[in-house]
Parts: C-alpha cells; structure tokens; sequence
C-alpha cells in the first residue's frame, strides 16, 4: 500500500466533503422530511463547516505553511461536529451517516498514527452518539445495543487501520534503510576497486623506472586522487642520517622535507612539522633504516579510515623496495662511470663526453681544449714510500685538480698516474693559463709519507691540445695532446707544452642535423 502525498490526500478529502455536501442538498431538494427551523439553521452550519473546511484545508496544504498531520488532527473536531449536526437534521436517515463515520476514521487514522488512534476513534464516537441525542429520540434496548456496536466498531476501526498503516511505514523505512545501505556497500566496493587498481597502477610505475626521481609525483598524483586530498607529500626518510631521500608532492607551495622540527607521536602514530604547522603526517613503514611518510591536511589525517591506511601501507613497502633499487642502481651507474681511487670520472666516461664536447664544438663552431696530465717520477714516489702513499697522492691530485678547474670542465683519471681534463669553449692560450695553474698547484704542494707526514713533492708534466687550431677531428685533438705530454717528459718534465699551431687546408663544415 503507498502512502498518499499531501496534495493527493487534499484532494481526497476535498472529494469526499463535495459528495457529503451534495447528499445533503438532495435529501432535502427530494422533501423526505420536514425542514423545521432547527433543521434548516443546522443544514446551513453544516454546508458553512464543509466549505470553509474544504477551502482553508487545501490552500494551507497547497502551500505547504503548515504540518499535514497536525492540520488533519486539528480539522478532525469540525468534522465530527459537521457529521453529528448533519445526523441530528436526517434523524431516522441517520443510520447511513455510519459509513462516514467509518471513512472518518479511517483517513484521520491513517495519519494520526498509532498513538493517536485512540483518541481518533473517541473523538468520532463522540460524534457519533451526540449526533444522535441530538435527535431527541427515545430509543429501546436493541437500537441502544446497535449504537454501541457502531461506536466499538469506530474505534476498532480507528486502532486496526492505524497499526497496519504504521506497520506499512516501518517497512517501508526499512526498505529504504536496506536500499541507502545497498548504496553504501555499493560506493565502499566501488571505491575498494578504485584503491585495488591504484596501487597496481603505482606498483607498476614504481617499477617502471629504475630512476625513481622522474616517477615519484606521478605516483603522487595517483595517490592524491584516490584518497580525494588536495594537497599531500610523500617522504622516504633515512632515519640515520636524518635526511629525505626521496621526496615528492602534489598541490603544497614546496616540497615538505624531514628537518629537526618534526614532532613525533608515538601513541598515535603521527608526525607534525613543529614549524609551519600547515600540515600533519604519519609513518606508514618504518622499514630498517628508513621510514616512509605522508603528509596532507590535519583534518584529512584526523578522520583517517583504515581502508586508507592500508592503500598506503601498500603503496609504502613498494615504495621503500623502489628506492632501494634506485639507490643500488644509482650507485652501479656511478660507480660505470667513476675511477674507485680517485672519485674522478674514468677512461669510458672520459671517451664518451670528449665525443660529445666535440661534436657540439664542432657543430656550433665553438673552441676545445684538452689536457694530458703526467705525474714525474710517480714510480719513485711508490718505491720510496710504498703504495699506500702512492695511492693517497693520487686522490690528493684527483681534489686539487678538481679544484683547479670549473664546474664545467670534466676532469677524469686516464690511466695509472695520468689524468685528463676537458674545457668546453676554451681556446689554446686559455687551456695554457689553467695548466699552468694546474702545474704550479701542484708542485706546491705538501703530499704525504708512508707515515701520513706531510712533505713529499711532486710535479707534474702537461701536455695540452686544440680544437680548431690543433685538431681537426676527437682522435687528432688526443693524439697532438698525448704527443704534447710527451714534449714536456722529454724536455725536462715539470712543464706545459702544446703542439705548433697548425691551420688546416679547410675546415669542415658542420654537420647540422636536419630538424635545425
């Protein structure tokens, strides 16, 4: 059974007050009993009470001003009075007037409830029997008996459609609470999916890269729309060293960074920056050395769900395996390209970046220089204070060559005591005042014993090359650069000697590539 909405029990009520209203005036019009003065003034607050209920009734529930059912349990009253007037006037036609009562009930009942069944039923017994005293009719045991039949079967009526029609609306609700939490389970396993596809999606860009840096806010990024944060910081904290190494974020003014502030809480669980105090966070792995954090808004991580907890923590212990592989191949990638002694870069490296500087020398017709660098009389220093001394003086000469030169030249270890230095757009008089500096750094330093005393000498022997005006071609610049070298040895070791200027029969054009 469905319930009926305002307007349509308005309407309802609006009905059947029309057809009681239009019973009334063809009794009368139909002259079955004699209208004396009483009749007529009650027929006449009857048709009152029926149209000004009718009018004022509707328009209150068209507009919506008041409570329906308040306004049904305050119109009851007039009703019933409306009813009993009108059995008092048909006196022995009275009897059909039981089947109003009856609907009475029933429509008051409906919206009443059960608590106030009860007194909608006494009400329309009230009624009822007053409409009949009214009359002033004597009446013998068996019309007395038929009265209080009808007056019990009101209010049975009243109680019975009251308890069904209340225990239609519990289930109902309970169909609609069965529906909104169908609803919810729906929304939770769709948003379960979501997070399950998540973090198969950022486990396979975690390790879609080994350089993790170029896929950490992508990550992020994944992340943020699942959890619905507008701003959020992931951290890989070494917890040794007290430093982040890794670190990325989404939607913040700059990257969070783990520094001496941060406040632990250890019985929640969380992390806040004791500085800025804009955002709060909380350890997800806390894995041997390291520790993964994630940082967002402090409401966010107040009514942080355990679902969510989980995403992370998912997504965390990827996340620690993917450094630890980004490292370990930072390292392997470092260590292809660096001397192990010297920390300088090695002969393979050193091969690769002369080609590149060349050809981007030659291609924007740009000055190269490169030096071949010898230390004198290396053996001796090996056979007089072993190779531990040897080895520490090499190192020594790795840092003063570095600082030597700048950040863009490329200095690398060519092969047991030689060493090599690149200097993009440098010309030969140039490369000559930096290995001449080169040269007297070195002699004047302090290098140290087999005992770690400072005081051993060197010196070194340069050689130097370049690009146009010694070499045409890579293999040319480090040939007339190792040929130079050996014109320092030879000529007394201690110095710097470059090849005889030489200006080829014609340059080479340069080689464009064809999208320039």
């Amino acid at each position: 059974m469905t319930k009926l909405g305002p307007r349509r029990h308005a309407l309802a009520v609006l009905v059947v007050r029309g057809i009681l209203a239009t019973a009334v005036v063809f009794t009368v019009l139909s002259g079955t009993f004699e209208l004396t003065t009483g009749r007529i003034v009650a027929l006449i607050v009857v048709v009152i009470l029926l149209t000004a209920l009718c009018i004022a009734q509707t328009t209150l529930i068209m507009r919506g001003t008041v409570n329906f059912r308040r306004l049904m349990l305050v119109s009851l009253p007039f009703d019933v009075i409306t009813l009993a007037l009108l059995a008092s006037v048909l006196d022995r036609l009275h009897d059909p007037l039981y089947v109003v009562f009856l609907g009475l009930a029933i429509m008051y009942s409906f919206e009443a409830g059960r608590g106030n069944a009860l007194a909608v039923g006494g009400i329309c017994v009230v009624g009822y029997l007053g409409g009949h005293v009214m009359v002033n009719h004597m009446y013998d045991w068996i019309d007395f008996s038929i009265l209080i039949f009808n007056a019990a079967g009101l209010i049975l009526l009243s109680l019975v459609v009251s308890a069904l029609f209340e225990r239609q609306r519990d289930r109902q609700a309970d169909l609609e609470l069965a529906q909104t939490d169908k609803v919810d389970v729906t929304d939770r396993l769709q948003r379960r999916l979501a997070e399950l596809q998540a973090v198969t999606e950022i486990t396979e860009v975690i390790h879609s890269d080994l350089d993790f840096d170029r896929v950490g806010p992508l990550m992020l990024d994944i992340l943020q729309k699942v959890l619905n944060v507008s701003s959020a910081s992931l951290m890989v904290i070494d917890k040794q060293k007290s430093e982040t190494l890794f670190s990325a974020s989404v939607g913040l003014a700059s990257t969070v960074s783990y520094s001496p502030d941060v406040i632990v809480d250890s019985a929640k669980g969380t992390i806040k920056q004791g500085s800025s105090g804009h955002f709060s966070c909380i350890t997800l792995v806390d894995h041997h050395h390291m520790m993964v954090v994630f940082c967002t808004e402090p409401e966010w991580v107040e009514t942080f769900a355990d679902e969510d907890r989980l995403v992370l923590q998912a997504v965390a212990s990827e996340l620690v395996v993917a450094v630890e592989n980004s490292q370990l191949y930072k390292l392997t990638k470092r260590l292809s390209i660096t001397d192990e002694l010297t920390g300088l870069y090695n002969y393979r490296y050193l091969q690769t970046r002369l080609e590149e500087e060349f050809e981007r020398a030659h291609r924007y017709r740009k000055d190269l220089s490169m030096l071949m660098i010898d230390v004198d009389d290396f053996k001796l220093l090996n056979d007089t204070h072993g190779h531990v001394a040897g080895d520490s003086a090499l190192r020594d000469l790795g840092d003063l060559l570095t600082a030597s030169v700048r950040e863009v030249d490329i200095v690398a270890r060519y092969g047991g005591e030689e060493f090599s230095v690149i200097l993009p757009e440098t010309d030969s008089s140039g490369a000559f005042v930096v290995a001449e500096k080169v040269r007297e750094v070195v002699s004047q330093y302090a290098f140290a014993d087999a005992e770690g005393v400072a005081g051993v000498r060197l010196t070194v022997s340069i050689g130097l090359a370049s690009y146009p005006a010694h070499a045409h071609d890579r293999e040319t610049l480090l040939r007339e650069a190792d040929d130079a070298l050996y014109q320092a040895k030879t000529t007394g070791k201690n110095r710097v000697r470059a090849p005889q200027y030489r200006m080829p029969d014609k340059l080479p054009a340069p080689r464009l590539k064809e999208n320039q």
